[in-house]
């Protein structure tokens, strides 16, 4: 069995506990994933070889955590009618009558979280001077992936398109890049203190 197989294995056990912890359980993980990636991301920069590990682990992640992605929204869902919501942050008009509104809205961030940790990572490997540029490109690409599978969803009628979804979604991606830009101001004040 192969290393994507085991890992498969492992999401189909454990993804639907996730998801039904208490949102201060899931708060919580993402607070601690966050420090665990400014730690270990400033703490191997200056190591050559552990920061290429790291570097290679996080471009595995990026890689399982699309899978992940299109997983949750675009494979085993059963074909509907299309359905299309446009008006931004209609979830939080439902909060009266829908009692997971609060959920799903969070959840839609989380989804796109591993993503937003990891891909500045994969985003290093592009020859771009500036920093900025290159959060900026991370949080586009998690833009853009989100837009497709939205439209995807719309057009072969497998899911509720929603504009919530897509802010939601690169809200979750800008967090996980927030782990970056941290590490890369806490370089630049150490830098500058030598």
């Amino acid at each position: 069995m192969i290393f994507w197989e085991k890992m498969y294995i492992i999401v189909e056990k454990y993804i639907g506990k996730f998801y039904a912890l208490p949102l201060n359980s899931v708060l919580g993980i993402m607070v601690f994933l966050l420090m665990i990636w400014i730690v270990f991301g400033v703490a191997f920069r200056n190591r050559r070889k552990m920061y290429k590990g790291w570097k290679i682990f996080n471009i595995m992640l990026c890689i399982f955590s699309l899978l992940l992605i299109i997983k949750m929204t675009l494979w085993g869902r059963s074909v509907r009618n299309k359905e299309l919501e446009l008006y931004p942050f209609y979830t939080l008009t439902t909060i009266s009558y829908n009692m997971e509104a609060i959920r799903t809205l969070l959840m839609n961030i989380i989804l796109f979280f591993p993503f937003g940790l990891t891909v500045p990572y994969v985003v290093e490997t592009i020859p771009i001077k500036r920093n900025k540029c290159r959060c900026i490109l991370c949080i586009l690409s998690g833009f853009i992936i989100s837009v497709t599978i939205e439209s995807l969803q719309y057009y072969f009628g497998i899911g509720r398109a929603e504009t919530d979804d897509v802010i939601c979604n690169t809200l979750g991606c800008a967090l996980g890049v927030l782990a970056y830009v941290v590490q890369w101001k806490w370089r630049k004040v150490k830098s500058s203190e030598r």
